[in-house]
């Protein structure tokens, strides 16, 4: 079912299949929704209209919501007629609107309200006593809300994440990089930072009249493991999900990332060194990296940004460079 808006479901929004509540994770949901499943009913300290909640973990999500997992895909996909609510970030704004959310649309002010939004727990009204504010910013706002950040950041009225913040993101995250160089690639991303106590994430989605850009979500044919080298010839969806790094290379068209730790993690003109499953998708072939958000042996790196700080050690001890 659409929103009560009529407006097609994207990236970030959440639906609810009776006491089950899904994030959606693709633009692509004409046919059934693209989602994973992330809380159910159970002992977790988080709780609506009388009923207790938990947060699943991937193992756990695909034992709960078993009948929806599709397995090819590592997903869930929920048919429309199965949709008992959306929740759409920028529709309820003003429900999730507390104390902490109010400090970052203020300090976004300059971005038009019907453009932002929060999503997460706090879209659906599970927020945790240890929610983050997960912020979200449409098409080209989420650009001039980023260099908002950035201003706020260089005229201290933000702070950037402290050393526990990003060691708890890098724990998180699980990449395969050392701590020194996932940091270099974090701290010029400039999507998180706190307002005095806050912390938030600025999530970028499209716009409405974007959804179709032609940047692949399926999955393709497996031709097995690759290792590339090469120069990124434009950065204009580096954010975008999945990230999509275009590459002046003979062999694929460009580098995806499916998770959001490689987001913006290389910009135009730099040289980039990506490590994942190479698929073909209609003809084209795609290095694909990170369909989990656990990363594991899987990575991004900008080797002009590493060679510039005189990073030469970038591999974490679990893995070996390949």
């Amino acid at each position: 079912m659409p929103s009560s808006s009529g407006k097609p479901i994207r990236l970030r929004d959440f639906i609810r299949v009776g006491d089950l509540f899904f994030s959606v994770v693709g633009y692509r949901n004409d046919e059934s929704v693209k989602c994973f499943l992330r809380y159910a009913p159970g002992k977790g300290g988080r709780f609506k209209d009388g009923r207790e909640y938990r947060k699943l973990s991937h193992e756990e999500a695909i034992a709960v919501g078993e009948r929806y997992f599709s397995p090819k895909e590592g997903v869930f996909r929920v048919n429309h007629t199965e949709i008992d609510e959306v929740f759409k970030p920028e529709e309820r704004l003003s429900e999730a609107m507390d104390s902490e959310v109010r400090k970052v649309v203020d300090f976004l002010h300059e971005i038009p309200r019907e453009e932002m939004g929060v999503t997460g727990s706090r879209l659906i009204g599970l927020k945790g006593q240890e929610s983050d504010v997960d912020f979200v910013v449409y098409g080209r706002y989420w650009f001039e809300a980023r260099e908002r950040i950035k201003r706020g950041i260089e005229r201290g009225e933000l702070s950037e994440p402290d050393d526990e913040t990003w060691e708890f993101i890098f724990r998180k995250r699980k990449p395969p990089l050392s701590y020194e160089a996932f940091l270099l690639h974090e701290r010029r991303k400039y999507h998180r930072a706190f307002i005095g106590s806050t912390y938030f994430d600025l999530l970028y989605v499209r716009g409405y009249e974007e959804l179709n850009k032609p940047i692949p979500e399926e999955v393709g044919t497996k031709l097995g493991k690759m290792r590339v080298v090469a120069r990124v010839i434009s950065d204009r969806d580096v954010f975008d999900y999945p990230a999509y790094y275009p590459v002046d290379h003979p062999e694929i068209r460009a580098v995806l990332s499916f998770t959001h730790t490689y987001a913006g993690q290389v910009f135009e003109g730099e040289v980039l060194e990506a490590y994942g499953q190479l698929e073909e998708i209609d003809g084209e072939r795609y290095l694909i990296v990170g369909t989990k958000r656990e990363t594991e042996d899987e990575y991004i790196v900008s080797r002009t940004l590493l060679e510039r700080m005189g990073v030469s050690e970038y591999l974490n001890d679990r893995i070996e460079s390949v």
